[in-house]
């Protein structure tokens, strides 16, 4: 530190940053943030947040005294509104004192030196729970609003910079338990509303479940969340905060589909990043943590969190050793067991694929190759589509044409996904009327009982908050399938194609088509393609007739 005052030519002289005092923040004794954990904490619990929403333009944060969580939503160039709740004014006025590091905005073009003075921050010194049910809780009067008009817009963002919840004083006990209170806050926010929020250290694997000591805040705050309807919820963990321990963030989505944004892949957060986040005056970047990959590695939970999230009693559904991954338990029949043949399920079903082996029930079929399945994610099937759309190109329609007849939809990661197998399993066809013999999963639904108009959304959609599926995602979109029944040698494989209808747009298309193919109606798409009648024709014709 010596050395970085001085002026002797050294590394420390020509850095004095790198060996400046540390500044750690306390409040009522507890640890809040410090200088050297600063950009790891905030920008770890706001970014991922915000790069869950398109286009957030109304923000709220709730506590966050010290100004860093308002200075990082500031630099998003959508934001239009961003305000804080702080109860706290002491606090915020000492921070720009004494911490001036973690408010300053002079940096960031269009902004101003203290950014609680930037023109779309809005600073409220009240308490957040009461400010959240006077505006949003349950009984307030369109005729009798108090406040103004602006107040009441819904907020795309709204995140949660508090007490930790395992404080135990009576404020925190309010944030994390009181219903009221949760529900105003799911209530201000859009429809493609996103929270996210700090839940203190994370866990050991040696932990109990959360509903058990110390963390019993953290478990009642995700119930809650759960209970009023977010549909996708994901926990991460950060080391680099300067906290004793990582440290655990939450961020839940209103929408379903907004779960493909959070598994974005690394270049596309960087495309965001760089579409979105305001320039600096210095020319350096305005993130000093957060990237693309920094965002890859929040996307799957801590083995930890897995672990103490299957301590829970009764235990989650999928905590056994099958879903954890291949279980030893289950024997494997290898893909040279099965081999290619025409289809017995009808005159123009094709190929399909039998048993050349007796395969017991449980089974896995084709495990060893299943890991090596092709994967359109949703934003690369949603360009194929646009293209295919605008531009009437044979090798397009090929592409089409070849995961529609051979692949199956998953929206394990939000939006349409497409995936197709990348072995003789392929060629695996549906059995009519439930004479289906192998699945990934199993249902009761069949092409003839399922009711066309009858779109069973829960059905479709995954739970929101399954920490075994979110660490073994991969597995689950390509594990294979499994023997339902004992399965004959010289018996055909077939699976129930109603479990690859992922949308409610694709579900009467679907269960229709199926029906009249096992009424012998009609043809798959595949026979349809090589009697030269590709279903692109149609589709794209109709795909016109929405647009006009």
């Amino acid at each position: 530190y010596q050395r970085s005052l001085s002026n002797d030519g050294s590394y420390q002289s020509q850095h004095p940053e790198l060996f400046a005092p540390n500044k750690v923040v306390f409040l009522d004794g507890v640890k809040q943030s410090s200088l050297n954990g600063d950009a790891g904490y905030h920008e770890s619990l706001v970014h991922p947040g915000m790069f869950m929403h398109d286009d957030p333009k109304r923000v709220a944060i709730i506590g966050g005294g010290e100004g860093a969580t308002l200075r990082e939503v500031l630099k998003h160039d959508t934001v239009e509104k961003c305000t804080m709740v702080e109860i706290d004014e002491l606090m915020v006025t000492t921070s720009r004192k004494y911490l001036k590091e973690w408010s300053d905005c002079s940096d960031i073009v269009g902004s101003e030196e203290w950014c609680v003075d930037d023109p779309r921050a809005d600073v409220r010194y009240e308490d957040a729970v009461a400010w959240f049910i006077d505006r949003f809780g349950e009984g307030v009067d369109e005729k009798e609003k108090k406040f103004d008009e602006d107040d009441y817009k819904p907020f795309d963002v709204i995140i949660m910079d508090a007490l930790d919840p395992q404080v135990n004083i009576p404020f925190a006990e309010v944030l994390y338990k009181q219903p009221t209170f949760l529900q105003a806050v799911y209530d201000s926010l859009s429809e493609q509303g996103v929270i996210v929020m700090q839940l203190g250290d994370a866990p050991y694997i040696s932990d109990p479940h959360d509903t058990i000591g110390r963390h019993e805040n953290r478990a009642i705050i995700t119930s809650h969340l759960l209970r009023m309807g977010f549909q996708s919820v994901h926990v991460y963990e950060e080391k680099h905060s300067d906290f004793d321990e990582s440290w655990t963030y939450l961020v839940a989505m209103k929408d379903y589909t907004s779960r493909s944004l959070w598994y974005s892949n690394a270049a596309e957060i960087e495309v965001a990043i760089h579409k979105r986040i305001k320039h600096t005056h210095s020319g350096k970047s305005p993130l000093r943590f957060f990237d693309g990959a920094t965002m890859m590695t929040y996307q799957t939970p801590h083995k930890a969190q897995e672990v103490v999230y299957c301590r829970n009693k009764p235990m989650p559904a999928g905590c056994d050793e099958a879903t954890h991954g291949f279980s030893k338990s289950r024997p494997n029949v290898p893909i040279s067991s099965f081999e290619v043949k025409t289809s017995q399920v009808g005159d123009h079903a094709g190929r399909g694929v039998f048993a050349k082996v007796d395969i017991p029930k449980g089974a896995h079929i084709g495990a060893e190759q299943s890991a090596n399945s092709i994967n359109v994610a949703p934003t690369t099937y949603d360009i194929i589509q646009t293209l295919a759309e605008e531009h009437d190109l044979a090798d397009l329609d090929a592409v089409l044409e070849y995961l529609w007849g051979y692949g199956f939809d998953s929206n394990l990661y939000g939006e349409t996904s497409v995936v197709v197998d990348s072995t003789i399993l392929t060629f695996v066809n549906h059995g009519c009327n439930g004479t289906y013999n192998a699945a990934t999963v199993t249902s009761t639904v069949t092409e003839m009982t399922a009711g066309a108009e009858e779109f069973n959304e829960e059905f479709f959609i995954n739970d929101p908050y399954d920490l075994v599926v979110a660490r073994h995602l991969p597995h689950n979109q390509n594990s294979g399938d499994v023997a339902l029944r004992d399965i004959k040698a010289g018996e055909e494989i077939l699976n129930n194609y109603l479990d690859f209808t992922s949308s409610e747009k694709h579900w009467k298309a679907d269960v229709l088509d199926l029906r009249n193919q096992c009424l012998g109606k009609g043809v798959g798409s595949i026979t349809d393609y090589e009697s030269g009648k590709p279903r692109t024709e149609a589709w794209r014709k109709d795909e016109g007739e929405k647009q006009d």
